[in-house]
């Protein structure tokens, strides 16, 4: 027992009276974000002057980090896993939906219809070591770890403590994906809030209590939930790039962990005790709709929040009460396909056009082919003419990447080429063609009595190449 205040304590020096930055959580969270951890200390904040002062440390930081301030704590943690009621649910049938690993961080991610390109968050991309990253496919037979050509993130792409901006990024692989495995087209309607949606990806399963469950390896799961709002309406609370986010809560049919409700004062209980959150694990993964029989990629999950009143715990952590944050797909569309080479703006020329003798008719597969459109001579107007391709024996997304796109030519500009990327397998299926077809003209016309132009190219089969062998640049003449 103390019988003295001073006893083990040297009391003829003065105490301090500095602040020591090295105790101000600012700085652990810098710290932690070199070791991919990031922590959030905005809500129910402890702390301790470790006895090396007169406090002034404990003050400066307790009054900068009141404990009753809007409590919009948000947990983007790149080693973001998606878990239902339960905790325990499978993931078949989602083949796409792939796995993202460098042996030290996992994500998730979704196959585009492409076959070639994985959709996924930029913050995981950002923490991946990337020559050492694989990409795992599992279709439910068998599994296969790809490698990864390139990486693109959106350009204006950001995270830190504040806010999470436009958090997309693609990953190009070396060779396209099994054909097992399904490819998901993006959705690009503006009525996502409201509709319900199934939230798929790899990671940590838990309960709804926040308590992480005993699993061997990450294990793809999905789970309903319902998109409650845009993140626009949220702007009094939260930062970033509000407009282009999906957001959800995992509510669990009571109004007392009604996040979402209690926030915007407009209660919706959403799917009650069925709905499914995203937990560490998930990022990258994808936030499907489905419409018409078909399952249509509408958000890719980039992190958590939470609204402190409405939580059974106090971390944004996938628990009832937390609020999941989904990047949205649709006000991206048109970059996304842009570059994949799903959607192309060829550039037209004034000079002379290439000899016909010199276009291709057959292309190595893995190797891009181009096609000639031309005009006797310079437009007289400005002039537009649709393309897309078409299947004949060889598939889009399995043996091509799919583009279409609008040619334009200024008046003065006569030719263009339109390219295509082939993906080489090493399946033993012979030669194999495709079409590119024109559509709808404008300014000039096709010859008289037609009402579409098309031409053909053979992909030569080649089971000893794998991938692509030499990749398109989109947009060359």
């Amino acid at each position: 027992m103390v019988t003295g205040w001073s006893r083990g304590y040297e009391t003829d020096e003065p105490y301090t009276a500095g602040f020591y930055w090295e105790t101000a959580p600012l700085w652990h969270n810098l710290l932690a974000a070199f070791f991919i951890q990031r922590q959030s200390y905005r809500e129910n904040l402890t702390c301790c002057e470790p006895g090396s002062g007169q406090g002034m440390s404990l003050e400066l930081i307790a009054a900068s980090n009141p404990l009753n301030q809007p409590p919009s704590d948000q947990n983007i943690t790149p080693t973001l896993a998606l878990y239902d009621a339960t905790g325990t649910s499978a993931g078949a049938g989602w083949t796409g939906v792939v796995r993202i690993g460098d042996g030290h961080i996992s994500a998730s991610g979704v196959l585009l219809t492409s076959g070639l390109h994985i959709l996924t968050a930029a913050h995981a991309v950002q923490s991946l070591d990337l020559p050492n990253t694989k990409v795992f496919v599992d279709d439910n037979v068998r599994s296969q770890f790809l490698d990864v050509l390139t990486s693109t993130v959106y350009p204006q792409a950001e995270h830190n403590s504040s806010g999470v901006w436009h958090d997309l990024a693609i990953l190009t692989l070396t060779q396209a994906a099994p054909t097992s495995a399904e490819r998901y087209a993006l959705y690009t309607g503006q009525n996502e809030a409201g509709q319900n949606a199934t939230l798929t990806g790899y990671g940590q399963a838990q309960t709804p209590d926040g308590e992480a469950l005993s699993q061997t390896i990450p294990t793809r799961r999905a789970g309903e939930n319902r998109i409650d709002t845009l993140g626009d309406n949220l702007d009094a609370y939260w930062s970033g790039s509000l407009a282009q986010q999906l957001w959800f809560d995992f509510d669990d049919g009571t109004p007392q962990h009604d996040a979402l409700g209690q926030t915007l004062e407009d209660p919706n209980l959403g799917l009650g005790h069925t709905e499914a959150m995203l937990t560490p694990g998930d990022s990258g993964g994808g936030l499907f709709i489905q419409e018409s029989g078909n399952r249509w990629l509408a958000g890719i999950n980039s992190y958590i929040t939470r609204w402190e009143t409405a939580d059974v715990d106090t971390l944004a952590n996938g628990s009832i009460g937390d609020i999941g944050v989904a990047t949205r797909v649709s006000s991206y569309a048109g970059w996304i396909e842009e570059e994949t080479g799903q959607t192309q703006t060829p550039t037209a020329q004034d000079s002379t056009p290439p000899d016909t003798a010199q276009v291709p008719m057959q292309v190595m597969e893995g190797e891009g082919v181009w096609f000639l459109v031309q005009l006797e001579a310079g437009a007289a107007t400005l002039s537009t003419v649709e393309f897309t391709t078409r299947d004949d024996t060889a598939n889009a997304g399995e043996d091509f990447i799919p583009t279409r796109g609008v040619l334009t030519l200024q008046p003065g500009e006569r030719w263009a080429k339109i390219w295509v990327q082939t993906l080489a397998d090493n399946l033993l299926e012979g030669d194999e063609t495709f079409s590119l077809a024109l559509t709808h003209p404008t300014g000039a016309s096709f010859p008289a009595g037609q009402t579409e132009l098309t031409a053909m190219r053979t992909i030569i089969d080649d089971v000893t190449l794998v991938g692509v062998t030499q990749l398109v640049e989109w947009g060359t003449g």
